[in-house]
């Protein structure tokens, strides 16, 4: 009856005319006048279930919908800013970011992101072992941190800016043969459900379907990583003399080239408008490292290109360098410039070593200018 008595409440207040209840006084409601309030609220309350399996079904609809767009993009490095970028739309994200594996640095950071300020950009950088919360995540489920310690766990990834903002985190591991491979992380958004368990059984499912492809996706990065991740000297200097130094340059001529690929990288950037720059300059990198393989290595300059050592290769192999390292990035680029985009990427200098110069830090200077 409490709920019949509050929904004939709400009926007799909205029927009423402000204007004809200050001209009449009030009088007592007569049976016949209750009875028909009566009536009408339990119709009301009659509807309420239908509206509420209406709603389910729409919001399950949408659910649906978002899992389905999630598995139809398309594969290739970029898969991961694909993805978000599908989430943004799909769950009205205003602040979030799609935290990856950095096998070299032994950390998770923003891959796509949308809304963060940079210093939370530059912040977000989650170890191994971060806290309790994070490693929760490798249970496979998503879940919302709303407890003031639970939040506090996160400060040092955000802007003070930021976190005093902060009012929930969400979060949705992405897990590959029990190996936690990466993480949705949202501050804001605004899902198309009302309840919260809709959401994360959402996200999950998005999780479910699209963590294979992940790892597929980036495979090939992950064991470049790995490879590189055993030589970390500091400089370019430090990098081409550890290289001059291997049993496999003893003796060989090398052909080193100042390669530009800032044109090329732009160009895929326009197409993934959350896709972070930074992270994409070192897909770009490890994937030029899996090009050369045993032949050559790639080392980035600080005038932000690239300094590629040949070993055994002359001049006249450039064209054909050029043409193979296009095929090359398209084959795992989903948004690689056309083949015939030549002048994405060309070759601003060389220096044959050592018929043209011996000393290390002349040559990077050379190459760097």
């Amino acid at each position: 009856m409490g709920l019949l008595r509050k929904a004939a409440s709400a009926v007799t207040v909205g029927d009423r005319n402000p204007a004809d209840s200050a001209a009449r006084p009030s009088q007592p409601s007569t049976p016949a006048t209750t009875a028909g309030l009566l009536k009408r609220s339990i119709q009301i309350l009659a509807t309420c279930p239908e509206q509420s399996r209406a709603d389910e079904s729409q919001e399950a609809d949408l659910a649906k919908e978002i899992v389905e767009a999630s598995k139809a993009l398309s594969d290739g490095v970029e898969l991961p800013s694909l993805l978000f970028t599908c989430l943004r739309n799909g769950l009205s994200i205003a602040k979030g970011a799609l935290l990856l594996y950095d096998p070299v640095r032994l950390e998770y950071a923003p891959w796509a992101s949308h809304g963060l300020d940079q210093t939370t950009l530059h912040r977000m950088r989650i170890p191994l072992g971060a806290n309790e919360t994070f490693n929760s995540l490798a249970n496979g489920e998503p879940l919302e941190v709303m407890s003031a310690g639970q939040r506090a766990d996160f400060q040092r990834f955000f802007s003070s800016r930021e976190f005093a903002m902060l009012e929930r985190l969400t979060l949705c591991p992405y897990i590959f043969q029990d190996t936690l491979v990466g993480v949705l992380l949202v501050t804001e958004m605004h899902p198309p459900f009302k309840d919260a368990a809709q959401l994360l059984q959402c996200l999950k499912e998005v999780a479910r379907s699209v963590s294979p492809r992940f790892q597929k996706s980036r495979a090939l990065l992950a064991a470049a990583g790995q490879t590189r991740k055993v030589r970390q000297p500091t400089t370019p200097e430090e990098q081409v003399a550890q290289l001059l130094a291997s049993p496999t340059a003893q003796g060989k001529e090398m052909l080193f080239l100042s390669l530009s690929l800032g044109p090329y990288i732009r160009e895929v950037l326009t197409a993934y408008e959350d896709l972070d720059l930074f992270r994409l300059r070192e897909d770009v990198r490890t994937l030029l490292d899996a090009f050369l393989a045993d032949v050559g290595v790639t080392i980035m300059i600080p005038a932000g290109g690239f300094l590629v050592c040949l070993q055994g290769a002359r001049r006249d192999d450039i064209p054909l360098f050029l043409h193979q390292l296009r095929y090359f990035l398209a084959s795992h680029f989903a948004a690689a410039p056309s083949i015939e985009k030549a002048p994405l990427i060309e070759v601003l200098k060389s220096r044959v070593w050592p018929g043209e110069g011996t000393d290390v830090k002349e040559l990077v200077s050379f190459l760097s200018s």
